[in-house]
């Protein structure tokens, strides 16, 4: 079975958005012996739309497409499924029902999100309102799924891939396993998969590089040159490697501290509450997590955190001084055992000659025990510095817990630390 996957939105083409689901639905289907052939990006545009559907039904069997099953009026994924397969539409009173009881009256939207092909098989969706959709005929499967991932997700791992198992199971059983890494650069895991590949030649690696964190993915049928190339890769690498069901470093950081009854709380600037946000996306958070403070203002850090005036003037708010200050400062407000804080220039402007867009300040510490503080340089646009910086602060908190090393220096090797 060929498998294609198709990511739908003009913003994931205009780089509005990092596109996370793909990377999701391929690692998990290669895990169950469903490698994909080919992913594509096309545009919320229905002349596009239709031309790519008809083009990969050309190399593939199997289409699973995000994205543009919403209410809006650029949301087109639906009616030109609809079309493709000579479908008509009615209104799913049991989806209806659902939206309902779950975000109340909106009439509008529920019509909307309600309305399905009558060609299609559904999906329900649990966390929003647009309901997953399987299309098939002569040989051809289309399936549909929200675009957000916090409902994209749910929807393939309960739903769909159990679906793709049941349908075409794996005539061949290959053994696989998934290794997750955080901190560490791929171009310094790529030879040691390079020695090992030849040493174990059974056995297809591939490494998918994220912000902060990567995954390495190994396939064989023989279990035993599987295991052993795992092994010396876990090895070889294990101050970075983390354990983690669906290969989130803030998962790994959850099981940790409630598996140790720690509290956790932030001070975000740059990040602008975006630690906070991965933190929370995760359930079970309320465990641990106890909350943040987004100080984005000089004067904000100076009310809320009582980050000193005099400090802010001479060192300015992108400095090692503010972060150790704000740290001090969530300890003083919350009942935190452990904190990050954190000030850059996330871009496009704001840069100097000394201290450029991209530059990152954090401290990370433990209550009663010296600060690690760092200085590192974040790289590309305003949305990926603030993405990157989050994983890499969650990771390096990550390490320093789990593996007693300090959060600083990170892996790049531009960083500026010292623990105090």
């Amino acid at each position: 079975m060929i498998i294609e996957l198709i990511s739908i939105g003009d913003e994931i083409l205009r780089g509005a958005i990092v596109n996370t689901n793909t990377a999701f639905i391929s690692r998990h289907l290669l895990l169950a012996g469903y490698p994909v052939a080919r992913q594509t990006a096309l545009p919320d545009e229905e002349k596009a739309l239709e031309a790519g559907f008809r083009e990969a039904f050309q190399r593939a069997d199997l289409i699973i497409a995000t994205g543009g099953l919403g209410p809006t009026l650029d949301d087109r994924t639906r009616e030109v499924a609809a079309e493709l397969f000579h479908s008509d539409f009615y209104l799913d009173q049991t989806i209806a029902e659902d939206i309902k009881r779950r975000f109340g009256k909106i009439s509008v939207q529920v019509e909307n999100q309600a309305t399905v092909p009558s060609k299609a098989k559904t999906f329900p969706n649990r966390i929003g309102t647009a309901p997953g959709l399987i299309f098939s005929e002569g040989g051809k499967t289309l399936i549909l799924m929200p675009g957000v991932p916090k409902e994209m997700e749910p929807m393939f791992l309960e739903q769909v891939l159990p679906g793709i198992q049941q349908q075409s199971p794996v005539k061949e059983k290959r053994n696989a396993a998934q290794l997750f890494f955080c901190l560490v650069h791929e171009g310094l895991i790529d030879p040691h998969l390079r020695t090992l590949s030849k040493r174990y030649p059974a056995v297809e690696a591939g490494i998918y590089p994220a912000y902060g964190t990567l995954s390495v993915s190994l396939r064989s049928s023989d279990k035993k040159q599987l295991e052993a190339f795992e092994k010396e890769l876990s090895q070889q690498f294990s101050n970075y490697q983390y354990a983690s069901k669906n290969g989130k470093i803030e998962e790994a950081l959850q099981d940790w501290f409630i598996k140790h009854k720690k509290t956790l709380a932030f001070a975000e600037s740059c990040t602008g509450g975006m630690l906070s946000m991965h933190t929370t996306s995760i359930p079970g958070a309320s465990e641990y997590f106890l909350g943040g403070f987004v100080v984005y203002s000089n004067g904000m850090k100076e009310q809320l955190l009582g980050v000193s005036k005099k400090t802010l003037h001479s060192q300015g708010a992108v400095s090692e001084q503010i972060v150790l200050e704000m740290l001090e400062g969530v300890f003083k407000k919350s009942a935190a055992d452990f904190a990050i804080a954190v000030s850059g220039i996330a871009g496009p402007s704001g840069g100097t000659e000394q201290k450029p867009v991209g530059t990152i300040c954090a401290a990370i510490g433990e209550r009663g025990k010296p600060p690690d503080v760092g200085t590192f340089q974040a790289f590309g646009n305003r949305q990926t510095i603030t993405l990157s910086t989050t994983q890499k602060l969650l990771a390096a908190l990550w390490r320093k817990v789990e593996k007693g090393i300090p959060a600083f220096p990170l892996s790049t090797g531009r960083e500026k630390t010292r623990s105090l």
